[in-house]
């Protein structure tokens, strides 16, 4: 067995008021690839929600996150009181490390990487937040309440919204779009060779259908909801994992959720069983037919 890869100068961290046994989970499963300075989980949750916790995680109680807003605030303006090493890795319950052997020093020669957007302009692309490494520097520069203020999403507001902005005035470095491709995916299609991911839909590249349900299942229905788990659905179809999709779907349907119609769930049941087409579109919107993309030989499990 290889040694453990070892990041230097970082803190692996995740941010959960939601779901803290599976975001310790993601922090297992990074703990097990990678080895860092400090890991630590900030939560509101009890002690006795906490089982079996590993001795390496250091708990950080924080108050409640009551929303995707107070998430942003906490990681803009409160995380930098938190980190004591040059860089933090933020992975939340739904991406963790995959490859500690990915790997590459040279990732801590910026500011913040993370997946690339696919659906962004080329130098606004960079990227998800949900699996990010992030400089001191970094959460310094963004605590500037004079003009970077929190939206609803901290990475669009730090990698959009201000990022000329952080450039400028604190020479802040962005990883360009072919390193933040080796270093993590989400939306886009995986390589096979990417240090971590994140995105619930991209759950089944890794787990099979018992250990998926194992997480999913924990999950209340009333937090099973938004484009994501409609993705997950569309994923699941496409790899043939039927049974699988009409349960999610089934179950996204059985609730009246925000931003998804309930005419567009009843119309991806009423398909399900046709869903696999392999000259359909790639869902990971390469451009490519599925058959020459996601669906290509080992190209679905990396």
């Amino acid at each position: 067995m290889s040694a453990m890869v070892r990041v230097p100068r970082t803190t692996l961290a995740c941010i959960d008021c939601l779901f803290p046994a599976l975001a310790l989970r993601a922090l297992g499963q990074s703990m097990r690839q990678c080895g860092y300075d400090e890991v630590k989980f900030f939560t509101d949750a009890p002690p006795a929600a906490l089982v079996d916790l590993d001795p390496g995680i250091r708990v950080v109680p924080i108050p409640g996150l009551a929303s995707s807003r107070d998430y942003s605030r906490f990681v803009m303006k409160e995380l930098a009181d938190h980190i004591e090493t040059d860089f933090v890795q933020l992975v939340q319950w739904d991406g963790y490390v995959i490859r500690g052997e990915a790997w590459d020093d040279a990732f801590l020669d910026y500011d913040y990487i993370g997946a690339r957007w696919w659906f962004r302009e080329p130098g606004r692309d960079v990227g998800n937040g949900g699996f990010s490494l992030r400089s001191r520097r970094l959460l310094q520069a963004v605590r500037d309440d004079g003009e970077i203020q929190v939206t609803d999403a901290e990475d669009d507001a730090i990698c959009r919204v201000h990022r000329s902005l952080l450039e400028a005035r604190y020479g802040i470095r962005f990883a360009p779009a072919a390193v933040a491709d080796r270093y993590a995916f989400e939306a886009t299609k995986p390589t096979g060779g990417e240090f971590g991911f994140h995105g619930i839909f991209n759950l089944p590249r890794f787990l099979d259908e018992e250990a998926l349900a194992q997480m999913l299942d924990s999950i209340p229905d009333e937090r099973f909801s938004g484009p994501s788990t409609v993705s997950l659905v569309e994923w699941l179809a496409f790899v043939g994992r039927k049974r699988e999709a009409l349960k999610y779907a089934k179950r996204l349907q059985a609730r009246q959720f925000k931003g998804i119609p309930p005419e567009f769930l009843a119309r991806l049941l009423d398909k399900m069983p046709k869903l696999v087409g392999r000259n359909h579109p790639c869902p990971c919107a390469s451009g490519s037919a599925y058959k020459r993309c996601c669906g290509a030989v080992d190209a679905w499990t990396p």
